[in-house]
């Protein structure tokens, strides 16, 4: 049984870790700031999610795992407030061009 938690832990760590290479090379091709942050967000928090379970499966020890646990729980939390806040910075500082109606712009023009 050990030898099977050890390659699902391995596959687990190999799988993150091309999913926060992928996020890389997204951030790196990618031209317009909100695809950059779309890959800069979304593949790191389940590569690290990824990396977290494969470690625990390898470790297998109570604090290991409750550490583990902590990061990917911590990562879950905080990666979508700071995206958010990003792209709010972004859409204020830059003028990248919108697809549809642009309501942050309407909403901040209608309380001035």
């Amino acid at each position: 049984m050990d030898g099977v938690l050890d390659a699902v832990g391995g596959v687990a760590m190999v799988s993150g870790a091309l999913f926060a290479l992928l996020a890389a090379i997204g951030v790196h091709k990618f031209r317009d700031p909100y695809s950059r942050m779309h890959a800069a967000a979304k593949s790191p928090t389940l590569g690290l999610v990824l990396v977290t379970i494969g470690a625990a499966l390898q470790i297998r020890t109570f604090s290991a795992i409750a550490t583990l646990t902590l990061v990917a729980i911590l990562q879950l939390l905080t990666s979508p407030v700071g995206t958010h806040l990003v792209a709010r910075a972004v859409h204020l500082r830059v003028d990248v061009p919108q697809d549809g109606v642009d309501e942050l712009r309407r909403d901040q023009r209608a309380e001035s």
